[in-house]
Formats: C-alpha cells, structure tokens, sequence
C-alpha cells in the first residue's frame, strides 16, 4: 500500500503551535509521515525570486535546532512518522541525532556532493528528488544511484504545476526509475493517479488554509483533500 507523506514544510508560517496541529490533523486524515524541511533561507535562497511577502514569511518559518525536537517530539506523541529535508550537514546533523527513520534529498541539493556523501553515509533509505535536475548535468546523487543507493521521487520544481505538465507513465514503478512521487499540482488528481498506479511512496504538501500566506499553500492539499486521498489510497489497496 502507498505511503501518504503529508508534506508540510513550511506552512506553518513559523508558527509552532500551527505545525503542532498540522502534525495531529496529518494523523488524522490517515498520512503515514509529517515532513518538514530544514534550511537557512538567507543562504540557501536568493530573496529576488520571491514576492516580498512570500520572503518574510519563508524567513519566518526557519525552525531552529529546539523546534525539530519539539516537532519529533509531538510526532512520536501522535504516532506518525517525523521526517524532513535538510539542505546543510549541521541539519542533518540535527536529524541524526534525533534517529529519524529516513532522508530525503531535495532537488536543490541533488548536486551538493558533500552533502549528498553524508547522508548516504548514515546508511538510512533516502529519497532523492529530480525536480531541479539539469538535462546537460548529472546530478551528483545520480552518480550513488548507479550504485544502488536511494530511491528517485519523481517531482516537477514548479508551484503549482499544471496537470498537463505530469506525465502519467512516470508514475507506474514498473516501467520508469521512480518510486516516489513529490505532488505540487492543485488539487490530488495527480497523487491519486500514483496511488492507482502503485507508487510506493506519494508526497503531497498539506495546508491547514489554502489562503495563508506563503507560496506554498496553493499547491497544498487541505485537511478535507488529504483525507480523501487517504481513504482513496485505503479503498485502493483493498482491491485485489
């Protein structure tokens, strides 16, 4: 059966309270693992290639070494998976001390080689998504694939993405190189489509208000919609 992750990221809008019912209404819809991602916005992002607005509250949602124990915490409490990207070694130096279950390499860090070797050397499955990658570049955590390491989520690095953009095929495990499916579309056509296809593992971004603040929160599935993805994914795997 599929393993819902509901990512959400940052749209918690720096609010702790809000991630911490993010994390219970996540379990609630029937997701499998809340994600959440680690970064220094100031070193990781160019401010330019965002709204004003958008930037403050992506600066805003920078969560310190103390929240992702806070967070890890509630989720141990809750019963459901704690997980997040990590785009710098002292972060992910952070998820290792926690003894997170598993590792996803965003698509902005695809070609860090430093980092991509220190998370393949926690020996823990990774997931590493292509949504970034350049056609003329092989990403470095290409390069570990061929050796067998980590698992390809397909992704497109666009917020939203427009269904026409998906290509269906990709989604079916047996016939293409992925095994995970990172949602940016609106709506959870798209992620439902992986379900039916029998992705193993399906991220889609989740949004307690799609009219928050922040450029996440449109491509994010609500409370209502990851429920019904669930119990789609529920209905689905009971089927022979």
């Amino acid at each position: 059966m599929t393993t819902i992750i509901a990512e959400i990221g940052i749209n918690h809008n720096g609010d702790m309270d809000r991630a911490m019912d993010m994390i219970e209404v996540a379990k609630e819809c029937g997701a499998d693992i809340a994600k959440f991602q680690l970064y220094d916005p100031k070193k990781l992002l160019n401010p330019n290639e965002f709204k004003k607005k958008d930037w403050e509250i992506i600066k805003a949602s920078e969560v310190d070494d103390y929240d992702v124990q806070i967070l890890w915490a509630h989720c141990r409490h809750v019963g459901i998976e704690f997980m997040a990207s990590a785009f710098d070694l002292e972060r992910l130096g952070w998820l290792e001390q926690l003894g997170v279950k598993r590792h996803k390499i965003a698509s902005r860090s695809i070609y860090d080689r430093e980092y991509c070797e220190a998370v393949k050397a926690t020996g823990k499955p990774t997931f590493i998504s292509l949504g970034m990658q350049d056609d003329k570049k092989e990403p470095y955590s290409a390069t570990l694939h061929r050796l067998g390491w980590g698992k390809f989520m397909y992704c497109i690095s666009e917020y939203p993405t427009p269904l026409n953009k998906i290509e269906r095929w990709v989604m079916d495990p047996f016939v293409s190189m992925y095994r995970g499916f990172s949602d940016h579309t609106i709506g959870i056509a798209a992620a439902q489509c992986a379900i039916v296809y029998g992705m193993p593992f399906v991220e889609k971004h989740f949004t307690l208000d799609k009219n928050l603040p922040g450029p996440d929160h449109i491509c994010s599935a609500t409370p209502e919609e990851l429920k019904a993805l669930c119990k789609f994914r529920d209905e689905v795997g009971q089927m022979g």
